[in-house]
């Protein structure tokens, strides 16, 4: 499974494991394990998996990313955070659970298959392409431009 990301400046498409697991890691790091509106956007994104069109305000979108970055920026891959709902993604087990808690990748004692081994050793390097890619399809975004995200 892939998501498509296709904004004012152009398009990317990223795994969902590593759209998942930033959105996890921000929950975790920047909002106390729980989903908050300074992230709405970067959450909202989670809606078109299974399916369903989501499209984002892509200037909001863009000040959330580059506020994301500059907080995760450095910290070691042992700070790679999954949630509830992303383990029973991952564990086939559906429906995932209603609460939002996030934990560790290194805590929950297991790996995360889809991920692969990343490689370098800080979140950067695993969510750098991804964010260097949305960053470049939202800059200089106006208010009334969207970003629209499809599940492939």
């Amino acid at each position: 499974m892939s998501l498509s990301f296709s904004g004012p400046r152009g398009w990317i498409e990223q795994r969902w494991i590593v759209y998942a697991l930033l959105r996890d890691s921000i929950q975790h790091h920047l909002e106390d394990g729980c989903p908050s509106e300074e992230f709405a956007a970067i959450h909202g994104a989670a809606g078109a998996l299974g399916g369903q069109r989501v499209v984002l305000p892509a200037q909001k979108l863009h000040d959330e990313l580059r506020r994301a970055r500059a907080a995760l920026a450095g910290r070691p891959l042992d700070a790679l955070a999954i949630s509830g709902r992303t383990r029973a993604v991952l564990s086939l087990r559906w429906p995932p659970p209603a609460e939002r808690e996030t934990m560790l990748v290194k805590d929950w004692g297991d790996s995360v298959p889809l991920l692969g081994s990343p490689p370098g050793n800080s979140l950067d390097d695993v969510f750098g392409h991804l964010l260097d890619g949305l960053l470049r399809i939202t800059e200089g975004a106006s208010a009334s431009d969207h970003v629209e995200v499809m599940d492939l």
